[in-house]
């Protein structure tokens, strides 16, 4: 996961990112007051979810939770150079271009994700991901993802997730 993934993060935590929350990310080998590295592992990556998910919704599941993690990323990540100018771009886009060019705009934050998508309607769209270890962050993600671009009603659901494949019904009207 490159630095700009755990900058939008940092960001979603907000004010919720007190002493208590720095530890923890410390612990799972975030320094979240100082310098990011440029690249982080994958387990490194699910460690800060997993402690942002508890911080922002401590009462939740864990998928449930992650979605708000995302929801929040998108507006964290908005704020930075990278994530501005991609938010910049969805807006233009609108909801179909953008959809179409997820799999570039999931790697900005990462290198290691694939993605594939398979139109099942005018709006509705299965799209495959891999690896998901947790499949509720992306849930939120791509709800963001889809109000920034102007979708209406946008609904996205968890299909299936085995093993590190997740498979999301994205739609809107």
């Amino acid at each position: 996961m490159f630095q700009q993934s755990f900058e939008g993060l940092i960001r979603a935590l907000g004010d919720q990112l007190d002493e208590r929350c720095v530890g923890r990310l410390q612990k799972v080998g975030v320094n979240a007051k100082g310098s990011l590295a440029p690249a982080y592992p994958l387990d490194v990556w699910v460690g800060a979810l997993r402690v942002a998910a508890d911080t922002l919704a401590p009462q939740v599941p864990l998928d449930e939770g992650a979605a708000v993690v995302g929801r929040r990323f998108v507006q964290g990540f908005s704020s930075t150079l990278i994530g501005n100018a991609l938010l910049a771009t969805v807006r233009l886009l609108g909801p179909e271009r953008m959809l179409a060019r997820m799999t570039r705009n999931l790697r900005t934050g990462t290198n290691y994700l694939e993605a594939h998508m398979e139109q099942l309607g005018p709006t509705r769209y299965a799209l495959t991901c891999r690896p998901v270890v947790v499949a509720g962050f992306y849930v939120g993600l791509f709800l963001a993802g889809l109000e920034a671009s102007g979708a209406r009603q946008p609904t996205v659901q968890i299909l299936r997730h085995d093993g590190e494949e997740a498979v999301y019904d994205i739609a809107w009207n």
